[in-house]
């Protein structure tokens, strides 16, 4: 963890913010220009929406948005019945979460937009005996996997879940031999690698971790024990993962192997997918291959991991800082970070889940906490091209 960094264990409340899909390539210093939407807009009666339209030139529509010119964007904010007291989000390029229902079982959720009615669950699995809570997860066409404790403080017994797309036969194994303390906090990152399953865990009142490769029926293939108990996972592509561990060692998941090497310790690694990854050191840093887009930090404290989104070229992240989170993007200065502003019925304060990245759309999904209620309901907040 960065000297800096922090990571607070309260309620887990959920924010979002909409996305769009950028035309410019990677670049340095490229401005992003978006074109628009063919059909987004508020809801009519009934809907969920409420919306803050900014006025000034250019709003109404031009021949495109600008995310540099707040003026040709509109602001909509969302919300959704539940209440959710931990979640999990997809390691791969997914808008799938695992969320845990207070006094309630996990639902396995894909998070959509709909111009009506708000935050939508577009594809939704209960899954039956499951009063546990969710510390990683990733999909594929073919499973679910992911990863509980029996605590809401990401303590307690660990097991490793395997849920069927195409039957619901759910299998379900320990994890730990030989367990450890399980009053301790869990550190953990998973990730899928083809028919593989790449897991990381350790407690940190512990020195060290393991990295598994698990096959498809989640038996371990290869392990590898590790010093530190800081993991991020990275999606590569559909066969190979990454996990990288404290600052300096980086884990490949590929071909039924894991191999390890050293990485650049002054840039540690807090998330990545297809390609893309964020690290942070004395700024925080959005790469892709030569490509480096920096910032400095957004708060004075943030809580990795930082969750990535892309879309063709293009990619956003959503950053935990104290009290909220923010989305990191590619503006015309370079990195810069979008902030949810508080607004009547959708205060803003709460957990990040993920940023949104769609045409004509850029936010961020987020659990809010309801104060001084207890409830924590699925959020959307963000900007739309007009």
């Amino acid at each position: 963890m960065h000297p800096r960094s922090g990571i607070a264990a309260w309620p887990m409340s959920i924010l979002v913010l909409s996305t769009l899909a950028i035309s410019t390539g990677c670049g340095a210093r490229s401005s992003l220009s978006i074109d628009p939407p063919a059909d987004v807009g508020a809801g009519g009666a009934g809907s969920s929406v409420t919306s803050s339209t900014a006025a000034g030139p250019g709003a109404g529509g031009g021949p495109s948005c600008r995310l540099d010119d707040p003026t040709t964007w509109r602001t909509e904010r969302y919300r959704d019945q539940g209440d959710y007291e931990r979640f999990a989000t997809a390691a791969s390029n997914e808008p799938w979460v695992a969320l845990k229902v207070r006094s309630g079982n996990i639902v396995l959720a894909k998070l959509t937009l709909d111009p009506a009615q708000g935050i939508v669950l577009s594809d939704r699995v209960d899954v039956a005996d499951s009063p546990v809570y969710p510390v990683a997860m990733d999909v594929d066409a073919r499973r679910f996997v992911m990863l509980t404790t029996t605590g809401i403080n990401w303590n307690g017994d660990v097991e490793l879940w395997r849920i069927d797309r195409q039957t619901g036969t759910v299998l379900r194994v320990p994890v730990g031999n030989p367990p450890s303390d399980p009053a301790y906090t869990l550190a953990s990152a998973l990730s899928l690698a083809g028919d593989d399953v790449l897991l990381t865990y350790g407690r940190p009142a512990v020195p060290g971790g393991v990295v598994e490769l698990r096959d498809d029926q989640l038996g371990v293939i290869d392990s590898v024990g590790v010093a530190d108990s800081i993991y991020t996972a990275v999606h590569q592509s559909d066969s190979s993962a990454d996990v990288y561990v404290g600052k300096s060692l980086r884990v490949h998941a590929e071909s039924g192997a894991l191999t390890s090497s050293s990485v650049d310790p002054d840039w540690q690694v807090i998330g990545g997918v297809d390609g893309f990854l964020v690290d942070m050191g004395q700024q925080i840093r959005l790469t892709h291959g030569s490509d480096i887009w920096p910032a400095d930090w957004p708060h004075t404290q943030i809580s990795p991991p930082a969750v990535v989104r892309v879309s063709g070229s293009n990619a956003v992240f959503s950053l935990e800082t104290e009290l909220t989170a923010v989305v990191g993007h590619v503006g015309s200065s370079g990195l810069e970070w979008m902030r949810i502003e508080p607004a009547s019925g959708a205060d803003g304060i709460g957990v990040g889940i993920m940023p949104v990245l769609e045409k004509g759309r850029l936010g961020l999904f987020y659990l809010g906490l309801e104060i001084p209620h207890p409830e924590q309901p699925l959020r959307y907040y963000g900007i739309e091209c007009h």
